[in-house]
């Protein structure tokens, strides 16, 4: 029998699967993409989205100062109003330990600390000593690190990476090699690498992999043409870590440490976890108020995510980089040129939607710049999330951390640009553009997956003259207005940007994940007995043209041939990208059958106890019930609490089955079969589950029936 222990370690890596693997974030996808182990958050409806940030109201947050269209400039007034934005209820409610910077000009408008560091001293943060983990902000001293040896000329951002692989050749079926610079842009078209649970050591005897280990342990291959696609990538910068290392020749750590933390005199940053440092960390509560346990990172050092440093330290920075790269003493730590070009965009879908600078990217709330030109760059790590955003054309910046992973610092960038551009506002669109007729508007209607989380889907509809219908997880259903050729605006003054290939045919669209496109996916080409008007036509072929289904389209489809319980696992766990097991078989029937290992993964991550006497039965039909009651588990490991509302249900449902029942029920997790006769709902639980039937459910696991 697997010990407590091993059977939480395998739960926790199955969240982790299922969250990485069919979550968007509009907050941040940073490094750890605001995992929380023990209370991830889903949306009501189903398993599709497991971190859509929800801005809060700005009227919410404001500040009874008079706004400003100029920019922050006094430093009593800025004090004053970080110190009325952070008094506010519903803000403190979201973390009850924040550190905050605001600089402009060489000038430190504001270094405060807000709450206690933790719950048993009570003492209060002190933004010159409280530390906190900034997550993938660390990304922009990776970024730094690659341009200053750009500067003395020890590679270029044209350099092919395999020069400083030893040797390693990258699987890429492309005639264009990777380079520094899509390295930095994140247009590498790598293969997803993200985080998982082995990349948090909770337990002190385990050691850490070495930076060298990690990057060649699982390197990626190239799947899209470099250079073409945005695409978060937490690899490249890891990548980017170990080429500073081959470059320079000393440990990424000590590099970063010796020649941007010292010059600038920040002594309480460190890609390290010195104990210093973690003496002086903000501590982090899970949901019942119990504190988090501490934890260390692997690799060691970890380039896309491992800083620990204070909000002075990073003032310290923010002042050197808008000041073209010079510190107030005459430091330099890196040239005019590399600050303008870690300052441009360099990758854009659209004009009006641009992607990435070298070591910034976009910010997340682009309606909220308020005509100010500005780059940002946010991160999240398990009890902690950060934002650093700059202005520099009015040299300006300003950084935010806390010990909870949420939106706060949404709250404060949108309140913060609010009251200092007031008055101002963004314009997009192109002047006098001709918006398209509804047939003009079909090339863009299908299935998009993003390029990240390839379970996250968008469905685009062209309804009308120079309007689509988009649905996603995330936003809903949405009515997009066209303003542009390849540029739609939705009623909350969100912009949708579509890409062309070299064809001029669309292959990409940039709308609710601001770190990532999605693919166009191709059209269905359906099977010989799915007629148009079949009755779940739309979610086979959807899911034909998802690639959920291996199945011939020149031959039947079989639509009401049963689904067997070792089939079903192996649709759900390739559908959302759940990894198998590598022990050896705890049902003594599973050795023969081709699903043998994802029926071990099921069994240790809890979601499986058997039919008894040691016994799976792989081949025997699964029960409606049955797949219900594994479904439920598998949104309970992901975070999806049961939803108390309840149905009156026909007979015929077991005691063990009802609680799942009522969750498939409450998240319209099926298709047409089920029925509601005066108030009755038949789930019709004995009956052995189709194929068509789980067709209707693995569609709605990643889009959600719409009200």
């Amino acid at each position: 029998m697997k010990s407590h222990r091993t059977r939480l370690r395998m739960t926790t890596k199955l969240a982790f699967a299922i969250v990485l693997s069919l979550s968007v974030q509009t907050g941040s996808l940073a490094f750890a993409e605001r995992v929380n182990l023990t209370s991830q958050s889903l949306p009501s409806k189903a398993l599709t989205a497991a971190a859509a940030t929800v801005p809060t109201t700005y009227a919410d947050t404001q500040t009874t100062l008079a706004p400003r269209s100029d920019g922050p400039k006094d430093a009593q007034e800025v004090t004053q109003f970080l110190d009325r934005f952070f008094a506010n209820d519903a803000i403190k409610r979201k973390a009850g330990a924040v550190s905050v910077a605001v600089v402009r000009d060489g000038q430190v408008l504001a270094t405060k600390g807000y709450g206690v560091v933790d719950q048993v001293s009570k003492a209060p943060v002190d933004p010159d000593k409280t530390t906190f983990r900034i997550a993938s902000v660390s990304k922009i001293f990776t970024a730094t690190a690659i341009m200053q040896l750009v500067d003395q000329g020890k590679l270029s951002l044209q350099d092919n990476i395999e020069k400083f692989l030893d040797g390693y050749k990258v699987k890429n079926p492309f005639n264009k090699p990777v380079t520094i610079a899509m390295l930095l842009t994140h247009t590498t078209g790598f293969e997803v690498r993200d985080p998982d649970a082995s990349n948090f050591l909770f337990d002190s005897k385990t050691k850490p992999m070495s930076l060298k280990e990690a990057t060649f342990n699982n390197f990626p291959s190239v799947v899209r043409e470099p250079g073409t696609s945005y695409m978060y990538d937490n690899f490249a910068s890891r990548l980017q870590g170990y080429i500073v290392e081959k470059v320079s020749g000393e440990s990424f750590s000590d590099y970063v440490t010796k020649h941007v933390f010292k010059p600038l005199g920040m002594t309480s940053s460190s890609f390290t976890q010195t104990d210093d440092l973690v003496i002086r960390l903000a501590a982090t509560y899970g949901p019942t108020g119990a504190a988090n346990p501490f934890y260390e990172l692997s690799p060691s050092p970890l380039p896309e995510g491992g800083v620990i440093t204070t909000s002075s330290d990073m003032a310290r920075y923010m002042n050197a980089f808008l000041n073209g790269g010079k510190a107030a003493d005459g430091t330099v730590i890196l040239s005019a040129d590399s600050v303008k070009a870690m300052s441009t965009y360099h990758m854009s879908i659209n004009a009006a939607v641009p992607d990435t600078t070298y070591g910034f990217e976009a910010p997340f709330l682009p309606s909220k710049v308020n005509g100010q030109f500005t780059i940002a760059k946010g991160g999240d790590i398990l009890g902690f999330s950060s934002i650093v955003w700059f202005l520099p054309d009015s040299k300006t910046g300003i950084f935010v951390t806390y010990n909870t992973n949420g939106d706060l610092r949404d709250d404060l960038f949108g309140a913060f640009m609010d009251h200092y551009y007031a008055g101002q506002s963004t314009t997009v669109g192109e002047p006098g553009f001709q918006q398209q007729t509804q047939e003009e508007l079909r090339s863009f209607e299908g299935l998009y997956s993003d390029l990240r989380s390839s379970t996250f889907i968008t469905k685009v509809t062209a309804s009308g003259k120079g309007k689509l219908t988009v649905f996603d997880a995330v936003n809903g259903q949405q009515e997009l207005t066209q303003v542009g050729k390849l540029l739609f605006v939705d009623e909350k003054s969100k912009l949708l940007a579509f890409g062309l290939d070299p064809q001029g045919k669309v292959n990409y669209l940039k709308y609710s994940n601001p770190v990532s496109y999605s693919a166009k996916k191709p059209a269905a080409l359906g099977f010989p007995d799915i007629t148009a008007d079949h009755p779940y036509a739309a979610y086979i072929l959807s899911n034909q043209s998802l690639g959920l289904f291996a199945d011939d389209p020149t031959k039947p489809f079989k639509p009401t041939d049963t689904v067997s319980r070792g089939t079903f696992i192996h649709a759900l766990f390739t559908e959302l990208n759940v990894p198998s097991s590598a022990n050896p078989s705890e049902f003594v029937d599973i050795d023969s059958s081709p699903y043998a290992a994802e029926i071990q993964a099921a069994k240790e991550f809890g979601i499986l106890t058997g039919t008894g006497s040691g016994k799976f039965e792989p081949e025997r039909p699964i029960l409606r019930e049955e797949a219900a009651v594994i479904v439920e588990r598998l949104l309970v490991i992901s975070g999806q609490q049961p939803s108390p509302i309840t149905h009156k249900l026909a007979p015929g449902t077991d005691s063990w089955a009802i609680s799942a029942v009522n969750t498939m029920l409450n998240l319209k997790l099926y298709g047409p079969e089920v029925t509601v006769t005066n108030g009755v709902t038949d789930f019709a639980s004995k009956r052995e589950l189709n194929k068509q039937e789980l067709a209707a459910l693995q569609y709605l696991l990643l889009l959600p029936q719409q009200d």
